[in-house]
Formats: C-alpha cells, sequence, structure tokens
C-alpha cells in the first residue's frame, strides 16, 4: 500500500488486490516516531491512462482468438494486476506519537519513506485513552476481535439507536441492558412488543445471574398506582398532559386533594364523593367529572394495598434491577398516561435523592412521550439521573435537538437516502464517513459512534443475543402445512 495523493479532507491510498483491506478497516501510516491513523471509508478501482481501452482490447481478444496465447514474461499477469489496483479513500482520525492517540491531524507523512500497515481497532481505541472498567461485550469489531462498550461509556449519557427495520436494534439493546445489570445499574424500558421480559435467562430458558432482578409489569394488570403513592404532582402532571385539564380545573383539584389529605382520606372512591360534593362552577364540575371517570376507567389506579410504589421497586433490589414496563396491546391513552406517571415519579424521587441514577431504554419513543418530554430528557432530567436510550427504526421520529446532543449513536443499515442525510447531517462526524460506510452495512452490523469509541468510528459486527426469541412478528403462514401442488 501506498499514499497516491490528499485531496482535501480524504487521504487516498493505492492498495493492490492482495491486501486484504475492506471499508471501515483502520490503518496506520508510519514515518519516523510518529504515525497517521486513517479510516478506509469507501474503495474503488485505479483509473490510470488507458486503462478501460486495455480492458476492451482483451475482451476483443478473449472472444475472437482461439488457443493458449504465450507470454513468457508474464505482462498480461502484470497488467492484470494494475487493472485490478484499488484506490481506497481514507479519512485521517488524529495522530499516534509516543503511544498516545491524539486528534491532531497537521502534517502529511512522506509517500515514499511511509510505511502503512493495517491497525487491530482495540489498539488504536486503547492509545485513545481508558474508556471506562466495567465492559459489555456487544460483539465484533471488523477484524474478528472481541469489541466492548463500558458502562462508564453509557453513564450520564444520551445514546441512539437506530436503523432499518430488522437490522439488530433490539439485540444490541438488549445486551446493553443486560450488561448493566451485570454491573449493578438499574433500568427502566418502555417496551413496545413484549421484547425484554426475557433478557435475565438464555435461549433454552436458564436463568443468568440477573434473572431475578428484571421485573415486568403491565398497566392496569400488576401495574396500579394508588393515589397516596403516586403523589399529587405526578397525578396532577397526568392530567394536565396527558388529559389536557385546563388550568381552572386543575386549581380546583388541587384543593380537593389538599382537603382528602388533611382527612387523610387519598383513595379513588374519596376522590369521586370530593368531586360530587365540592362547590364550584358546574362547568368546573364536568370537567373533573369526565377526567375522573377516564382515571377510574383506565384502570391505572386502585385503593388496594397491593398498589405498586416506584420507590419500593428499588428498595427492594439493593443490587440493581430492570423495570420492564410492557406496552404491548395497551391503548394509546393508557400509554401516554403510564409513562407521563412513571417519568414524572422518577424525577421526583431523584430530586429528592430518594432512589439512584437510572438507564431509561424508550423503544419508539414518539408513539408515546409528549412534545416536551423531548427536550426534557436531554437536559433537566438528565442532570437529575435519567440518562436515555432512543431505539427506533425511525430517525426522522427523533427530534434533531437530540442528534446535536447524543454523546453515543449506533447506526444500523438505511436503504432510504432520506434517513442517511438526516442522520449524517446530525453525527458527530463528517457526513461522507456515515454515508459511505452505513450504507454497506449488511444486518447485524453497525457503525459505532460517539464517547463509547472516544469519537474514533467503528465498525462492529453485533453477537447474536442469547436469550428466548421474543417479539417476533405473528405470521398467517407459520405453521400451516405446504400444499400439494398438482401437475
Amino acid at each position: 500500500m501506498r499514499i497516491l495523493k490528499k485531496e482535501g479532507p480524504n487521504i487516498l491510498i493505492v492498495a493492490s488486490q492482495k491486501e486484504d483491506v475492506r471499508i471501515g478497516d483502520y490503518l496506520m501510516v508510519t514515518e519516523k516516531d510518529r504515525s497517521l491513523v486513517l479510516q478506509v471509508i469507501d474503495e474503488n478501482y485505479l483509473d490510470v491512462d488507458g486503462i478501460m481501452e486495455e480492458v476492451a482490447r482483451e475482451e476483443v481478444l478473449l472472444s475472437s482468438v482461439q488457443g493458449v496465447t504465450e507470454d513468457p514474461a508474464d505482462v498480461g499477469g502484470i497488467s492484470r494486476e494494475i487493472r485490478d489496483m484499488r484506490l481506497l479513500q481514507c479519512k485521517a482520525r488524529g495522530s499516534v506519537e509516543h503511544g498516545r492517540h491524539s486528534p491532531r491531524i497537521d502534517w502529511i507523512p512522506s509517500r515514499t519513506t511511509s510505511k502503512i500497515t493495517r491497525q487491530n481497532v482495540n489498539d488504536i481505541l486503547d492509545s485513545a485513552g481508558n474508556r471506562g472498567l466495567r465492559k459489555i461485550k456487544i460483539g465484533k469489531s471488523g477484524r474478528g476481535s472481541s469489541f466492548s462498550v463500558t458502562a462508564e461509556a453509557l453513564d450520564g449519557r444520551i445514546t441512539i439507536i437506530t436503523g432499518r427495520k430488522e437490522s439488530g436494534k433490539s439485540h444490541l439493546a438488549k445486551m446493553m441492558v443486560r450488561g448493566l445489570l451485570e454491573h449493578g445499574a438499574y433500568c427502566v424500558i418502555f417496551d413496545l412488543n413484549d421484547e425484554y421480559g426475557t433478557i435475565g435467562l438464555t435461549a433454552d430458558g436458564t436463568k443468568t445471574g440477573v434473572a431475578d432482578r428484571v421485573v415486568v409489569r403491565k398497566p392496569a394488570r400488576d401495574l396500579k398506582f394508588s393515589l397516596g403513592g403516586a403523589g399529587v404532582r405526578a397525578v396532577t402532571s397526568l392530567l394536565q398532559h396527558s388529559l389536557e385539564m385546563p388550568g381552572t380545573t386543575l386549581r380546583e383539584f388541587m384543593r380537593i386533594w389538599e382537603g382528602m389529605e388533611a382527612k387523610h382520606e387519598l383513595s379513588m372512591e374519596s376522590l369521586g364523593t370530593y368531586i360530587q360534593q365540592w362547590r364550584c362552577n358546574e362547568f368546573v364540575r364536568n370537567a373533573l367529572n369526565a377526567r375522573y371517570y377516564t382515571l377510574s376507567n383506565s384502570g391505572l389506579f386502585t385503593d388496594s394495598e397491593s398498589a405498586f410504589r416506584l420507590d419500593d421497586f428499588f428498595t427492594s433490589h439493593p443490587e440493581g434491577g430492570a423495570l420492564v414496563i410492557s406496552l404491548s396491546r395497551v391503548s394509546p391513552l393508557n400509554r401516554k398516561m403510564t409513562v407521563e406517571l412513571i417519568l414524572s415519579k422518577l424525577v421526583e424521587l431523584l430530586e429528592q435523592k430518594a432512589i439512584p441514577p437510572i438507564f431509561l431504554l424508550s423503544e419508539e419513543a414518539h408513539l408515546y412521550l409528549r412534545e416536551t418530554y423531548w427536550e426534557d430528557l436531554i437536559t433537566r432530567m438528565r442532570h437529575f439521573g435519567v440518562f436515555t436510550t432512543f431505539v427506533t427504526n425511525q430517525p426522522d421520529a427523533i427530534k434533531q435537538e437530540i442528534y446535536r446532543q447524543a454523546d453515543n449513536i449506533f447506526l444500523y443499515n438505511f436503504s432510504s437516502e432520506a434517513d442517511l442525510n438526516l442522520v449524517a447531517q446530525a453525527s458527530m462526524v463528517d457526513t461522507d464517513t456515515v454515508k459511505s460506510i452505513v450504507r454497506t452495512l449488511p444486518p447485524r452490523m453497525c457503525l459505532v459512534l460517539g464517547h463509547a469509541v472516544n469519537n474514533l468510528p467503528v465498525v462492529v459486527t453485533v453477537d447474536e443475543f442469547d436469550a428466548p426469541p421474543s417479539g417476533i412478528t405473528r405470521r398467517f403462514f407459520d405453521g400451516l402445512r405446504v400444499p400439494t401442488l398438482s401437475r
């Protein structure tokens, strides 16, 4: 391999077919006591003067001349090697001096004396600095080396996992959740497709070390709140944002709550009685009644002592745990109400420092998160201790503000040019890298960007997740006998 030339930010390298170099690989150009780190983002054939004419001439000769042509000087072999030469388009990713990586790219190595070698990704990442000690193995780097992200790289960070359908996003998300649990973290998961309830089990049903820390709750079934357990802040937030209660009505509700609380009568039954007896405008009473019946019919509230308390989940799992909120087959309104309650209560408990920071995993968040929560999750809630991972196959559903503030992005293949443009513009590396690498990725391979890889883009083949099948699409023809076709 040799440096051919530099074109703007790109360095072009000539390589023969014998050189085993692929898109996404890292190269080290060494000269004296320092090295330039390059990443291959694209490859093409090397076009030299007369190459097209030579290819056409050989095709004509092969199709018209019979027999074997002698070539004692092997001129034809040399010609074929030249025609197969590749042009590697590379981006500079910094320099290595005295074994340490730095972002400096303010020099160009010699074309004649420098040596180019392929470099292991893990070696480059190690030279860029410590990424953390708590490893979560997710797969293999481009050359088969084991690859891990660290729990520290996710701690306090915003993470996005995106790509087209069936590319492997959920497998990666489950792997990361299991890894976080193994390191004693707390996770809250909004599960739309019943995929995360089995993350504590292996494929044959055997329990892993974190199996007893995974708790699955279904809204209106085994996830019901009492008014006192939810608290006035979470309930009023639900009424205001999910049920759109007007400000005047909300003030009357607060007065009713204070009255019930003073008499130690906080219950759904008492709330209905208080509303009927409360002295207020008839329109306000009607609005209160309408919201009360919605709350009552949702099944999310109960006066039973078995009501769910979010703080109890943390105290009952001192070594970490995952609370999986199963939102499959839950009505859109109940989904929004459940999410509003959970997030409001989490922030309240975190403000009081009653619970440790948590990792929140949100699949297809646009289906149940209200607009203002997008900003809350990346600003206010983040500072309190809610560190969110968004998983989606619709990149345009995530706001640009989140892409720009994301610390880690795991990009799977996109077939849509519009999706590629959207993510490329908002990602933390140049658009050429994203567009060139991501569009060539097969299923189960992703491009990792951000803090998790010390801001050095890495192509990773994600492992299969060892757990029972879940979240599988139900199909009509599965299990039906294949009919015999008559001639």
